[in-house]
C-alpha cells in the first residue's frame, strides 16, 4: 500500500487557486484598481491553504488522523 503523503491536495489545491486568482488580476481588462482589490483575498486564501499543506506534509499525520477519514477526538 503506497504512504499517503497529508497535505498534497492542499498544496495542490492551494497553488492552483492562487494561480487562478493571479492570473485573473494581472490578465483581466479591468483598468481600475479598486476594483482588483477583493480579488487579492483569493489570492491570499490560496496561499494559506498552500502554506497548511505544507505544514501538513512536513508535520506527518496527526493523531487525529483515522485510516477510514474523520476524527477519532470523541473516542
Amino acid at each position: 500500500m503506497p504512504r499517503k503523503i497529508h497535505g498534497l491536495g492542499l498544496v495542490v489545491g492551494g497553488g492552483l487557486i492562487a494561480s487562478l486568482f493571479l492570473l485573473f488580476i494581472f490578465f483581466a481588462s479591468a483598468s481600475q484598481s479598486d476594483t482588483m482589490t477583493p480579488l487579492w483575498l483569493g489570492v491570499i486564501w490560496g496561499g494559506l491553504a498552500m502554506a497548511w499543506g505544507i505544514f501538513r506534509m512536513i508535520a506527518g499525520p496527526s493523531t487525529l488522523d483515522r485510516v477510514n477519514g474523520g476524527t477519532d477526538a470523541g473516542a
